[in-house]
């Protein structure tokens, strides 16, 4: 499957249903280029489950369109690793909901650093928990 993948332009891969998504391997996920990562669509990344998000390299991770970011859900986040949201920029960080932001763990959390946490708005800082917090000042 690894070499179909890589051999399917941009606008094919927008053809790939959640299910295939879902049943891709590493290896699989590992011959997406960064062009075919970020031609993932909304509705693609919204369907990326905590497994499918750990299969992702975090050069790959990197890349993620903001609105693709934001659709991933609060268990897909939780099961990020800290490498992979280390690889983020601060805008795709400022992107998260509220609701993601409070699900990331306090390693996760720990592991952002200060031009991620200064990306956060009001309503992410808002959200923050107090475990939260001190992961912030323990970091």
């Amino acid at each position: 499957m690894a070499s179909f993948i890589s051999s399917l332009n941009t606008a094919q891969i927008t053809l790939l249903s959640s299910t295939t998504l879902a049943g891709l391997s590493s290896s699989d996920w590992a011959a997406f280029s960064s062009a075919q990562i970020q031609a993932l669509t909304t509705q693609q990344a919204a369907s990326l489950g905590p497994t499918s998000v750990n299969l992702i390299n975090t050069a790959q991770f990197s890349v993620f369109e903001t609105q693709d970011l934001s659709s991933l859900s609060t268990r897909a986040i939780v099961a990020l690793k800290t490498d992979q949201l280390a690889a983020l920029g601060s805008a795709q960080i400022g992107a998260l909901s509220s609701n993601q932001v409070i699900s990331l763990t306090t390693g996760q959390v720990a592991g952002l650093g200060s031009d991620d946490l200064n990306a956060l708005t009001s309503s992410q800082i808002g959200v923050l928990t107090a475990a939260q917090v001190g992961a912030i000042a323990t970091a």
